[in-house]
């Protein structure tokens, strides 16, 4: 059996590894040039400098993030995509730096950073760029701008010229953002945690403190973030580079509760015989859908709390819309050796696993056990693969399709709003809206509203961008 992991790793490189730094073009408040200099032990002595990074472009803003944060001498507090979350990452994570990148310096830039730095004069402000006049330069130094470097010089650039910078700062002290308005290390920790999906409980045995306590820190985070729900606030964390958005890996389906459903649905005959037998032979619960009608979207297997995965036999059109009903992984079987061509459509329609009928007794368990754990397997000749490996990319199988209705309310989920107002908003049913947040559960692998929100986040499935207004509860 040929099993393919359904992952990407990216490798940043680590400060240091390039070549020697060029001379910065860099201009200080005063007008005088910066130049570069090696970095002396006494440099790397002095504590971490605390950065804050925007960029409206998200790849750059969190490579980054992941840039700084690998090497040492650095603490990325936060991250951010427009000016007003700059600001309020400065007033939340007391920031020795802040490092703005932009591909045209303009005058609206200009503008904000003169206020950022009004606000916050103790903070150094650095700018990226790509371009710039000399009339919007001079506007910048007079608005504060500490220095500027173009993106051509690099990542190793950047972070000589960030390090001189924080160098300059005040030595043993941290910027004094206004009273009670920034986070602690500890509410730090617990807005990580709970995006983890981690429960007031776990929260509280993981940091050895009482759950009273953990409900307390809960409280002065939504205050300062200016949220009223736990998945509103690890939303505005998210937007700020506050919380990681991590990928959750599916539980194991011999976890008590969570157990494996299979769906079976396809063309009668002794294939779909020997998938049912084997399927009953394993202790392998299963629904038997003999029309693709019968699987609608308040079928009860909607309800299961463990994954689903939907085993097509010889599949027909129809019977592929019973997986996307369902929200299921797709085992596909196949009565006779499928060819080349049938087996790149089979995969283009989203099908995790392809079996043959002679191999189903001995592997289709375990392959479904592989499917519901986020994995591909395939158990046909390599010949018959063609060159297929070399063109599969894995994030076209790793992020989920999600249907309009999903969409829809993973947008309203962002936003705050509970069950009840994103029924009214979407002018559905509640029970709808818990059937559809079900599903996306399933299909993120998540247990939670903030464990759902920060997975969907890496995944590129919510832009943190757009507002969405919050409906008032109607009063009693």
């Amino acid at each position: 059996m040929s099993v393919t992991r359904l992952c990407r790793h990216v490798k940043l490189p680590r400060p240091g590894s390039a070549g020697q730094t060029s001379t910065l073009e860099s201009v200080t408040p005063g007008g005088v040039p910066l130049t570069d200099r090696k970095e002396s032990m006494a440099d790397l002595a002095l504590r971490s400098a605390r950065l804050v990074i925007q960029s409206d472009r998200r790849l750059v803003r969190e490579a980054l993030a992941a840039y700084f944060s690998a090497g040492r001498g650095f603490t990325v507090v936060g991250h951010t995509g427009t000016g007003h979350g700059l600001r309020n990452l400065c007033a939340l994570g007391r920031p020795d730096v802040a490092l703005v990148d932009v591909t045209t310096l303009t005058a609206h830039t200009v503008r904000s950073l003169r206020e950022l730095h009004a606000a916050f004069p103790e903070i150094n402000l650095v700018v990226t760029y790509t371009s710039l006049t000399l009339e919007v330069l001079t506007e910048a130094v007079r608005a504060g701008v500490s220095s500027f470097v173009p993106s051509s010089h690099g990542l190793d650039a950047v972070r000589s010229l960030l390090r001189n910078r924080a160098n300059h700062a005040r030595p043993g002290t941290e910027p004094t953002p206004p009273a009670g308005q920034a986070l602690t290390d500890r509410e730090l920790g617990v807005i990580s945690l709970m995006s983890s999906g981690h429960s007031v409980a776990d929260i509280a045995r993981l940091l050895h403190i009482s759950p009273h306590t953990v409900d307390n820190y809960k409280r002065r985070v939504y205050a300062k973030l200016s949220a009223d729900s736990q998945s509103l606030a690890v939303t505005r964390a998210l937007e700020l580079g506050l919380a990681p958005a991590r990928e959750a890996e599916p539980e194991p389906s011999g976890v008590t509760g969570r157990s494996l459903l299979a769906l079976v649905c396809g063309t009668p005959g002794p294939c779909m015989d020997r998938v049912r037998r084997t399927l009953v032979s394993n202790g392998l619960p299963f629904v038997h859908a003999r029309a693709c009608q019968q699987m609608q979207r308040d079928h009860w297997a909607q309800w299961h709390t463990g994954p689903l995965v939907s085993v097509l036999v010889d599949p027909t059109g129809t019977d592929w819309q019973m997986p996307e009903r369902m929200g299921a992984a797709v085992v596909v079987v196949y009565s006779s050796p499928p060819d080349r061509a049938t087996i790149n459509e089979t995969l283009a329609a989203g099908a995790r696993a392809l079996l043959q009928d002679a191999n189903v007794p001995r592997d289709l368990a375990d392959v479904l056990s592989l499917v519901a754990r986020g994995y591909l397997a395939l158990t046909v000749e390599p010949e018959a693969l063609g060159s297929w490996p070399a063109e599969w990319h894995p994030g076209h199988v790793r992020s989920p399709v999600l249907t309009s209705r999903e969409q829809e309310v993973l947008t309203l989920m962002a936003a705050g709003h509970t069950i009840r107002q994103a029924a009214r908003t979407l002018g559905i049913a509640a029970k709808t809206v818990e059937n559809t947040q079900a599903r996306l559960y399933r299909k993120l692998g998540t247990h939670s509203r903030a464990e759902t929100l920060a997975v969907a986040y890496r995944l590129g499935l919510i832009d943190l961008s757009r507002r969405v207004a919050r409906p008032r509860e109607p009063r009693a």
